[in-house]
This record gives C-alpha cells, sequence and structure tokens, in this order.
C-alpha cells in the first residue's frame, strides 16, 4: 500500500482558509457549484458562466423514489459535457444526485481551481485508506473520474473525543460520510465530519420548525410554541 502524503504536504491544505477563485469562463470537464434555476419534467436547467444556461437531465437528480431533490435555489456540483456557445446547449451531468450543503459554501459559482473535480459544499461518502496522527484519509468515487478520489479528514473535523484512538474509531476500510470543505489549487480535498453532521441538523431543525408552525390552527397562537434557537436545541439534546 502507497504511504500517504505526508503531514507537512498537508499541513497547508487545512491550515488555510477556504480560498477559491471565481470561475469566469467554462471549461468542459470542470465540475462546478451552480444554481438551479428551473424544473421541468425531464431536464434541470442551472446558470451558467454567469449569463448562459446549462440544461441536467432530471432522471439523474431523482431519489430512488422517483422524486427530484433539488429545488429552484438549491446548488449543485456538476461537470459540463458539452458547450456548443453558438448553438446556445450547453450539456452538464452532476457528480451527485443530492444538492450542495449550502452552509458550507462561501460564494456563488466558485471551486478551488479550474479543472476541479469536486466543490465546496459536496456530499462525499468514502472509505477510511490511512489514519494518521493529524487525521484520517478517505478514497471515494465521483462519476465521471476513472480513478477514485482522495482527502484527508483532520483530527478537528472527525468529531472524535479527544485523546480518542483514531485507529480503533476508524480502522481501514471503514465506510464515512463527509463534506468537501475546501479544495488547494493542487487539487488537495479537504473533509468534514463536523460540517456535514452541523448542517444536517439544522436543516432537520428547520424543516420540523415549519412543519410545526404550518399545523397551527386558525384563530391560535402562530408561532411554532417556542422551539427556540438551534442552539436551544442541540443544548437539550446533550443533557
Amino acid at each position: 500500500m502507497n504511504k500517504p502524503e505526508t503531514s507537512s504536504s498537508f499541513a497547508s491544505l487545512f491550515e488555510s482558509g477556504s480560498k477559491r477563485a471565481v470561475v469566469r469562463r467554462v471549461q468542459v470537464g470542470e465540475v462546478l457549484d451552480l444554481e438551479v434555476v428551473g424544473i421541468g419534467q425531464d431536464t434541470v436547467l442551472v446558470a451558467l458562466d454567469g449569463k448562459n444556461e446549462g440544461v441536467i437531465d432530471a432522471a439523474e437528480l431523482r431519489s430512488p423514489d422517483g422524486a427530484i431533490r433539488v429545488r429552484v435555489g438549491s446548488r449543485v456540483a456538476a461537470r459540463v459535457l458539452e458547450l456548443d456557445r453558438s448553438r446556445g446547449h450547453f450539456r452538464l451531468s452532476p457528480v451527485s444526485s443530492a444538492p450542495i450543503v449550502e452552509a458550507l459554501v462561501d460564494a456563488p459559482s466558485a471551486t478551488a481551481a479550474r479543472g476541479a473535480r469536486v466543490v465546496t459544499g459536496q456530499r462525499v461518502q468514502g472509505v477510511v485508506t490511512g489514519v494518521e496522527r493529524y487525521g484520517v484519509f478517505l478514497e471515494f468515487e465521483v462519476p465521471g473520474e476513472s480513478k477514485k478520489l482522495r482527502g484527508l479528514v483532520p483530527v478537528s473535523e472527525l468529531g472524535a473525543p479527544r485523546g480518542a484512538d483514531l485507529r480503533r474509531l476508524f480502522p481501514v476500510g471503514k465506510p464515512l460520510e463527509s463534506a468537501v470543505v475546501a479544495v488547494d489549487p493542487r487539487g488537495r480535498i479537504r473533509l468534514s465530519v463536523v460540517a456535514l453532521k452541523s448542517a444536517e441538523e439544522r436543516r432537520a431543525f428547520e424543516e420540523f420548525a415549519r412543519g410545526a408552525a404550518g399545523e397551527a390552527a386558525p384563530g391560535k397562537d402562530p408561532k411554532p410554541r417556542g422551539f427556540g434557537t438551534l442552539g436551544d436545541l442541540l443544548r437539550q439534546r446533550g443533557r
């Protein structure tokens, strides 16, 4: 088994911020963070290159029960398959049917570097391939890539207790879901389990609060019965 890159080679990745350059002109093969602007029976439209729209086959964004997993305003990670500006034909394919985790994204239509294969906020399902004192390496598949990609989940992003035995908690071969939180210009990928769980908890709480508010009967207090803030909810769960 090849030894993972040394800690020094990854230090700059997870110690530096998530700095990404805005894409000004897209290229075939790039994976982009794109906003959904329209949904039809067979196609999903996304804003592309600032002024154009691209088309995604709706079947590629459906869940097993047939429902489309995105809505207008959602963002998806999609690969550019075909660009024909003369005919206005722009075809893309999502690299994941799940929407981008919006809480992890700091700027629309941005990627780490030209030619990026994943984008910030993208969910990935990986397998542990290496464990070091500074974090865990995951290997994961991305549709359209001939080889699996590899990313690092730093210790601080694992959600493990301080001083825990990482080799016992995350043995090689263990499946692990995380989210992309940074991609540096060299293509090195930083992942986070903590950020993904936090975003999912916030989404679940907001959906719960909206549902409860919608159930309020006419003539009664329409407020969601004092659910409090997300922090209050999490503190109650931790008791």
